[in-house]
C-alpha cells in the first residue's frame, strides 16, 4: 500500500511528464498564444519588463506575471514553444497538487481525494488549458491554492499562515487577471457567511491586516509605477478593462446568458453527468462539500449575465465541482454511469485513427493515428475492465491525458490548417535569414509572425489598436492604420514578404502595383513574396501627394 506522499508523488510526477513531452510540438496558435509569446518576446528584446509591448505599441489589457513567466521560460529553453509553455504545465502540476489539498481535508479519504485530483486533471477543459501559453491556467492555480487556504482557516488547521497565503496567492492572482480572482475566493467566501457558521469568524482582524498586507505588497506596486508613468490609465483599467468588459460587447465576446451552461457540459467532460447525478440529491452533502455550492454557483451566476464571455472563464470552478463530484461517488458509485461514459470514452479512444482518414491535413502520419486509435483501445480496454473498480478512474486519466498529447502532436501537424503559423515563419526565415525583408501582414494580424521571425511585422489595415499611451513615433513604422501610411511605406520597400487572404492578395497587388508569387499557402493567411512593378516614365502611383 503506498503512502499519502507516495500517491501524491506518483500522481504529480507522472502528470507533469505526460503534460510536457508534447507541450513543444504544437504551433503557438493565433491569437491568444502568439499575443502572450510576442509580448515577452518583446520584453526580452527591450528590456522593459515594467510596460508590456505588443507589436512595438503598449499593451495594458492584462497585468504582466504571465509574460514575466513566458518571459522566464523563454530565458531557461529559448524562443521556442516550449518556453512558452514550460511555466503553464508547471502551474497546472502546481493546482493539481492544491486541489489534492483540499480534497483532502474536506473529504478526509486518502482514496477520495485522489479521485478528486483524477477527475480535475483530466476533465476535458484542464487538459486542454493546461498547455496552452496564456493567463488561464495560471489565474486557475491561484484560484484553487487560495480557496484550499481559506478553507483550510473554515474547516482544517487555523492560523496566521492561512492568512498570510490567502494573500499571497490572492496578490499572484491580481497580479495574472486583475479582480476576477475576487469572484472565485473573496465573493463566495462573504456570501458562505449567510449560510455556514464556519465561514462566520474566519479570520480575527489581525490576520485580515496580514492578508491584506501581502495582497497590497503583490498586488498594488505594478498598477502604482504604470499609472504614474502613464496618464489616463487608471480610467482605462477600470472603466474599459473592468467595466466594458461586463456590461459591453467591446472586445466582440457576446454570447447569451445560457453559454456557460453547455460549455460547462462539454468541458468537464467525461464527469458532467456524475456532478448532475449527485447534485440531485445536494442536502445529503456532509456541512464541508455544502459550501462548494457557492463556489460554483456566483461564478457562474456572474458570468452567465456579463456580456462578454469565453469558454475558458469557467474553469477556475472545475477544482471545487472535482471535489464535489468526488463526494457523491463516494455515496453512490453509479454503476450505469460508469457504463455509459466508458461507451462514450470509446468513442473518444478510437477518434485518432478515424482522423487520420477524414481530415486531409492529417493523411500523411495515418498510420501513426491509426497506432495511436490502438494505444487508445487498449487504454479503453483497462477502463472497461476495472469499471466497478476504484482503478477505472486512473485509467481515465491516462486515456484523457494520451489522447490530449496525441491532439497537440497532431495540431503541430496541421497547424497551417488551424491558426498556427509556425511553418510559414520558418519558410520566410530560410528565404530571408538574414532578416533583410521586411513581413508585412496586410488586412489581418498575426503576432505568432513577429515571434517566429524574432522580429516585428508591419501590421497593415488592420484592427484599430489602442495607441493612447504611446508617442505616435515610436509604433508607426509598425502598424499602418490606413492608405497613406501604407504607401510610404511601400515608397521603402519595393521587395517584401506579404502576408494575407488569398481573396485580398488581388486587391494588394493591383492597388499598389505589386507582382507577387507565393511562399507558402495555408488555408486562412498565406504568405507571398512580392516585388513592386517598375512604372514608365511619368508618376509614380504611390507617390504621396
Amino acid at each position: 500500500m503506498l503512502t499519502r506522499t507516495a500517491n501524491r508523488t506518483l500522481l504529480l510526477f507522472g502528470f507533469t511528464l505526460l503534460l510536457l513531452l508534447p507541450a513543444g510540438s504544437m504551433p503557438l496558435m493565433e491569437s491568444t498564444e502568439a499575443r502572450y509569446a510576442e509580448i515577452a518576446r518583446e520584453m526580452i528584446v527591450s528590456g522593459n519588463y515594467l510596460e508590456p509591448h505588443f507589436n512595438a505599441i503598449k499593451h495594458f489589457h492584462k497585468p504582466p506575471l504571465a509574460y514575466w513567466l513566458t518571459a522566464a521560460g523563454f530565458k531557461i529553453f529559448g524562443l521556442n514553444n516550449f518556453g512558452a509553455r514550460f511555466f503553464c504545465v508547471l502551474a497546472a502540476v502546481l493546482a493539481v497538487f492544491y486541489l489534492y489539498r483540499t480534497a483532502c481535508m474536506l473529504l478526509r479519504n486518502e482514496k477520495q481525494a485522489l479521485l478528486a485530483s483524477y477527475i480535475f486533471s483530466s476533465s476535458l477543459l484542464f487538459l486542454v488549458v493546461s498547455r496552452l501559453a496564456s493567463t488561464e491556467i495560471y489565474l486557475v492555480t491561484c484560484v484553487v491554492a487560495a480557496q484550499f487556504y481559506l478553507l483550510r482557516q473554515a474547516f482544517g488547521t487555523r492560523g496566521w499562515h492561512n492568512a498570510l497565503f490567502y494573500g499571497v496567492f490572492l496578490g499572484l492572482g491580481f497580479a495574472v487577471k486583475g479582480p476576477i480572482i475576487f469572484l472565485f475566493t473573496l465573493l463566495p467566501g462573504l456570501v458562505a457567511k449567510l449560510f455556514d457558521s464556519h465561514h462566520r469568524h474566519l479570520f480575527s482582524w489581525r490576520e485580515v491586516a496580514i492578508t491584506s498586507a501581502a495582497f497590497f505588497l503583490i498586488a498594488l506596486p505594478w498598477y502604482l509605477i504604470v499609472v504614474i508613468k502613464n496618464p489616463g490609465l487608471l480610467e482605462y483599467f477600470l472603466k474599459v478593462q473592468t467595466v466594458d468588459r461586463v456590461i459591453t460587447d467591446r472586445f466582440q465576446r457576446y454570447e447569451p446568458p445560457w453559454y456557460f451552461f453547455y460549455i460547462f457540459a462539454v468541458t468537464f467532460f467525461p464527469y458532467t453527468l456524475f456532478l448532475l447525478k449527485g447534485l440531485w440529491n445536494w442536502k445529503k452533502l456532509s456541512e464541508q462539500l455544502k459550501p462548494l455550492l457557492l463556489y460554483i454557483a456566483l461564478p457562474m451566476l456572474v458570468f452567465s449575465l456579463v456580456k462578454g464571455k469565453h469558454a475558458t472563464y469557467i474553469l477556475p470552478f472545475y477544482g471545487s465541482c472535482a471535489i464535489l463530484t468526488a463526494g457523491m461517488l463516494a455515496r453512490d458509485s453509479m454503476p450505469r454511469l460508469r457504463n455509459l461514459i466508458a461507451w462514450l470514452l470509446l468513442l473518444l479512444a478510437l477518434a485518432p485513427a478515424i482522423a487520420g482518414f477524414i481530415y486531409p491535413p492529417l493523411r500523411g502520419v495515418s498510420a501513426w493515428l491509426v497506432l495511436a486509435g490502438l494505444v487508445g483501445f487498449i487504454l479503453w480496454w483497462q477502463i472497461w475492465s476495472v469499471r466497478r473498480r476504484e482503478s477505472y478512474w486512473g485509467w481515465i486519466v491516462v486515456l484523457m491525458v494520451f489522447l490530449s498529447g496525441v491532439g497537440i502532436w497532431g495540431a503541430g501537424i496541421a497547424g497551417p490548417q488551424m491558426r498556427g503559423y509556425q511553418q510559414m515563419a520558418a519558410e520566410l526565415n530560410r528565404r530571408d535569414p538574414e532578416q533583410r525583408m521586411e513581413t508585412l501582414v496586410f488586412r489581418g494580424y498575426l503576432p505568432s509572425l513577429s515571434f517566429y521571425r524574432n522580429h516585428l511585422a508591419v501590421m497593415a489595415l488592420s484592427r484599430k489598436r489602442e495607441i493612447q499611451f504611446q508617442p505616435e513615433i515610436s509604433y508607426r513604422p509598425w502598424y499602418l492604420s490606413n492608405n497613406k501610411e501604407l504607401k510610404a511605406f511601400l515608397t521603402d520597400h519595393p521587395e517584401l514578404f506579404v502576408v494575407t487572404r488569398k481573396k485580398t492578395l488581388e486587391l494588394f497587388s493591383e492597388t499598389y502595383s505589386y507582382q507577387c508569387e507565393p511562399a507558402f499557402i495555408q488555408r486562412k493567411y498565406s504568405a507571398y513574396l512580392c516585388k513592386s512593378i517598375p512604372e514608365p516614365e511619368g508618376e509614380n502611383p504611390l507617390q504621396i501627394k
